[in-house]
């Protein structure tokens, strides 16, 4: 090896030990903060995606006390913003990392919300949810959270992505995309919606949910009348136009207790 390629690797070999020592700073949560402002200045001057990415991860992280959190994490939110849509194959990355299901992302979110067009906002929160999938997780909370903002957006693809999350594995995620489409009030999802109700594994409070969407948007239950009226929950029926009418007596049961 000539001294040139045994220097080059060695800066290499330098460049990437710091990176891992202020990629492991920027998380950490202890300390007055010195170890992190350093990470933040290091990544920032870094810059390119992988700078940015190691910005993004001070999100990963919750410090005490919590308005100092809250500070540090507003002084990267608006670094990242500086950059404008630099930032984007950053938040793409972090998103789809292998270990998605389990790192915050709300801050990222926020980031892609400020710097993003809307129609590239969009594509990177469908393709994040399509590579994330409606199997089961231990963590459910991102997926709500993507659904979520994904339902803020006017855009032809949102509906078409929300419908899988109707089948997810955790009820919590079903439910955040029975919100979204009713929400969206979209006809294009009634029959979808309807194949769920009807599903004999189909839990009784997201059937009695998705009655209560049916009954908000006035949609009919043409062409699964009678089966939706086999499978209601109590309190519930199916009139002779085929909308849904009344309301779950768990539900009314459960305001009872409440003002009771």
């Amino acid at each position: 090896m000539s001294i040139s390629s045994w220097m080059q690797k060695h800066k290499e070999n330098r460049r990437l030990r710091a990176i891992a020592h202020h990629r492991k700073h920027i998380k950490t949560k202890f300390g007055q903060g010195e170890d992190r402002q350093k990470a933040v200045y290091f990544f920032h001057e870094m810059g390119g995606k992988d700078g940015n990415l190691g910005l993004l991860e001070r999100f990963m992280a919750n410090v005490e006390p919590s308005i100092r959190d809250e500070e540090e994490k507003e002084e990267v939110y608006h670094l990242l913003v500086g950059l404008g849509s630099e930032v984007i194959p950053a938040i793409v990355a972090y998103l789809n990392r292998k270990d998605a299901a389990r790192v915050p992302i709300t801050w990222p979110l926020k980031v892609l919300v400020a710097v993003a067009p809307k129609e590239e906002a969009v594509r990177v929160i469908v393709e994040a949810l399509a590579a994330m999938g409606t199997t089961y997780t231990q963590e459910p909370e991102r997926k709500v959270v993507l659904v979520s903002q994904l339902s803020d957006y006017e855009d032809e693809r949102v509906v078409p992505a929300l419908i899988p999350f109707l089948r997810d594995h955790r009820d919590e995620v079903q439910l955040e995309a029975l919100a979204a489409l009713t929400k969206k009030n979209d006809e294009s999802a009634r029959e979808a919606m309807l194949e769920v109700m009807v599903d004999e594994e189909t839990p009784v409070r997201l059937r009695a949910a998705m009655a209560d969407s049916f009954q908000k948007n006035g949609w009919a239950t043409k062409g699964y009348r009678k089966k939706v009226a086999a499978v209601l929950p109590d309190g519930l029926h199916v009139d002779r136009s085929g909308r849904v009418k009344g309301r779950w007596t768990h539900a009314l049961s459960e305001q009872d207790d409440e003002e009771g």
